[in-house]
């Protein structure tokens, strides 16, 4: 019973287990970093083991609109592995069955 309970409290808060997450991605800043809306909070999210280019930097653009196509008003999950020094949670980030790490 108490299982169950707890695994109903996860849900509703929008863990899907322990170190995961879940929530729609409201905005795509970059080709490795996007915002994700987790019961009304909005949570930046950084791809693990990836670097991509920033928007300023040749193919920046290409690259954010690549994430934005696999990502984009979709729904989320996150696999959250910490916090980088900008207080971003750091994460591999999978939308629509989609690893957006490794896209």
């Amino acid at each position: 019973m108490a299982r169950g309970l707890l695994l109903c409290m996860a849900l509703f808060t929008g863990q899907a287990a322990a170190g995961e997450f879940v929530g729609k991605v409201v905005k795509v800043q970059d080709g490795d970093t996007l915002t994700v809306l987790v019961d009304r909070k909005q949570v930046r999210v950084r791809l693990v083991d990836i670097d991509a280019p920033e928007r300023k930097q040749p193919f920046g653009t290409r690259s954010r609109q690549s994430l934005s196509e696999i990502c984009g008003g979709k729904t989320a999950q996150i696999d959250d592995r910490g916090k980088d020094r900008y207080g971003r949670t750091l994460g591999r980030v999978s939308c629509a069955g989609v690893d957006a790490n490794a896209e």
